[in-house]
């Protein structure tokens, strides 16, 4: 990977951290009732950080996808 994939995929994972879409913050944690099914809890860090990685490697394949097919 060159240098400028690996900043955007890093400003990603850090704007990911930082800032989540309304949508998903509302459904996946504030009002999130499979969270009672659960055996465990989950703490908000590691929402983040689920979240994170996740926004991070859609974004990497997208990269992939337009490089290929552009």
């Amino acid at each position: 990977m060159n240098k400028v994939r690996i900043s955007i995929l890093s400003f990603t994972f850090l704007l990911g951290f930082i800032y989540q879409p309304n949508w998903v913050y509302n459904n996946f944690w504030f009002k999130a009732d499979f969270y009672d099914s659960i055996p465990f809890t989950v703490p908000y860090k590691g929402f983040l950080l689920i979240y994170s990685i996740l926004s991070t490697v859609f974004v990497h394949y997208l990269i992939r996808l337009v490089k290929r097919y552009a």
